[in-house]
């Protein structure tokens, strides 16, 4: 049977998308948006994100890993991979190249940006798929020997529980040393450095661990109207926790616990999320709203080339004060829409299409 296509998932990617927008916005656009509300917007977006990833690519990993013969499934995830994360991305970096005016880093081809200050700036949104990126590379060839080692000791769902675990508890355990014995800045110290934000997308993965095993378990906990409220209400409070008790003057970088626990907790929260989005049959009706599903694909345009737009607004209207007005913020969201659906036709979709030849053509 095809997989069906999952409404609320779409809808979670548009959500994120959005607060990605509003995060950036609030920064080049005077309307009216709190620093506060800017930079949670932008983390929780993040967050999404990351659980998403790990949940969608955690089901083929741990089919792969299962398998009798892993090395060819590997060699089709990053096929598929690869094609459609760089090509977009590249021209992201040219695009933005040609806007500032400035050479492209090399750190920004290899996805090493997030080590140097200077380097992520040129299209700082990047650092979240730096993340991704390095997790794509390492992950999946390291997870699939790890399962196929311990399933000579133990069951394959144990196998797989396993691996996943020491895979979010090494990074737990990375961020917290690197939290209480250097105190670094908790943004680009912590929420940006590679090794330390794996184990939110091995979130993800557990809870496509929990789908596969326990199918029924999984929609009867995640199917009810109630996880989404305690998600979000989670997420909201916690940050309150953070900002009022455990940060000063809203600033993270006061408290290491703050540091540790808040990209534990957050993740662990959206994951409740994403799991009622997947397992809610009260949204399949959206299934046939085609713009719903169009605005899903070209989330990842948006998130590459909003600020890259504004950027292109905020240098060519600021003196009509356009870019500084709510027009001037709706227009750049719709300039963004029009250059991630270009970019779509002309790029993503010839490179779905070029890895289904490739893989076709390998099989």
């Amino acid at each position: 049977m095809q997989n069906q296509r999952k409404p609320g998932l779409d809808l979670i990617r548009i959500f994120s998308a959005l607060l990605v927008i509003i995060c950036h916005s609030g920064v080049y656009f005077s309307i009216g948006f709190s620093v506060n509300f800017v930079s949670f917007a932008g983390v929780i977006a993040v967050e999404f994100f990351f659980v998403l990833s790990g949940f969608l690519v955690g089901k083929s990993l741990i089919q792969t890993a299962a398998s009798d013969n892993p090395g060819e499934n590997l060699k089709r995830f990053y096929v598929n991979r690869l094609l459609r994360i760089l090509p977009l991305y590249y021209f992201a970096l040219i695009l933005t190249a040609l806007v500032t005016h400035k050479p492209i880093p090399l750190s920004c081809f290899v996805f090493l940006q997030n080590f140097r200050g200077e380097d992520l700036a040129f299209l700082s949104p990047s650092w979240s798929l730096s993340v991704e990126a390095w997790f794509y590379f390492l992950v999946p060839p390291l997870f699939c020997l790890l399962v196929k080692a311990l399933r000579g000791k133990m069951p394959e769902e144990a196998a797989v529980w396993t691996a996943v675990g020491i895979l979010c508890f090494v990074s737990f355990a990375l961020r917290t040393v690197s939290a209480v014995c250097f105190a670094p800045q908790w943004d680009e110290g912590i929420r940006k450095q590679i090794p330390l934000r794996l184990d939110s997308i091995g979130m993800g993965m557990a809870l496509a661990a929990l789908k596969r095993y326990h199918p029924e378990s999984y929609r009867g906990y995640f199917s009810r109207p109630v996880c989404a409220v305690l998600s979000v209400l989670g997420i909201w409070l916690t940050y309150r926790f953070f900002c009022g008790y455990l940060a000063v003057d809203d600033q993270f970088d006061a408290s290491a616990l703050c540091k540790i626990l808040m990209f534990s907790l957050w993740p662990a929260l959206c994951c409740v999320l994403v799991g009622f989005l997947d397992s809610t049959t009260r949204l399949d009706f959206l299934s046939r709203f085609r713009p719903i599903r169009w605005l899903s694909d070209l989330s990842y345009g948006v998130y590459l080339m909003q600020l890259v737009v504004f950027r292109l607004v905020s240098v060519y209207f600021v003196g009509a004060r356009f870019a500084v007005s709510w027009l001037g913020f709706l227009g750049a969201i719709a300039l963004t829409n029009v250059l991630s659906t270009v970019t779509y036709v002309l790029i993503e979709k010839p490179m779905q299409k070029l890895g289904g030849r490739l893989l076709r053509q390998r099989v």
